[in-house]
């Protein structure tokens, strides 16, 4: 499967981490770089585990990490992106954002007549980079129009979209 040559994965949640990962890019105006972490419970050490590494910019105080677990493709997909000119994995981080509005779009016009939305959000945002991407001029004003949706499906939603994340998500 690919997207501009991308090697995007056919996993859901690994879609949505690469999507994760594009969005933090956009925002940051910067490519990531592929880390090794261990975790250390007990004495025994772990990993490698493997996190997109955003380093600090101007703007934004703290680097950022998006985690990426054990390799795979979502691990395979950050490799790519690193060795991309920063101008080519800017110009698919400007594309993914406009796929991603498609998406939220297309979720808030669907979510009154679904019954799990959880499964709807899930489906939609793998499949954000299929999707036609949506030619509006801010991704805030789309959940001003259903915030109390995006609260209460979005927020509890631990397997990848917590409230924090949805946050980030709508930063700009």
């Amino acid at each position: 499967m690919s997207w501009w040559g991308a090697p995007l994965p056919a996993d859901p949640v690994e879609r949505i981490r690469c999507l994760r990962v594009l969005r933090e890019a956009y925002r940051r105006q910067v490519k990531p770089e592929l880390r090794e972490t261990y975790r250390k419970i007990g004495g025994k050490t772990y990993g490698p585990y493997f996190v997109a590494y955003f380093k600090r910019t101007p703007g934004r105080r703290r680097p950022r990490l998006i985690y990426l677990g054990k390799s795979g493709p979502s691990v395979e997909f950050v490799e790519w992106l690193a060795e991309q000119s920063r101008r080519t994995v800017l110009d698919l981080a400007r594309l993914a954002v406009r796929h991603l509005r498609a998406a939220l779009e297309r979720i808030v016009r669907e979510a009154h007549k679904s019954e799990n939305p959880r499964r709807l959000i899930a489906r939609t945002l793998a499949l954000a980079f299929d999707l036609e991407p949506a030619g509006l001029p801010q991704l805030r004003d789309l959940l001003d129009r259903a915030p109390r949706f995006a609260r209460t499906v979005l927020g509890p939603w631990k397997a990848w979209f917590t409230e924090r994340v949805l946050r980030r998500l709508l930063s700009r």
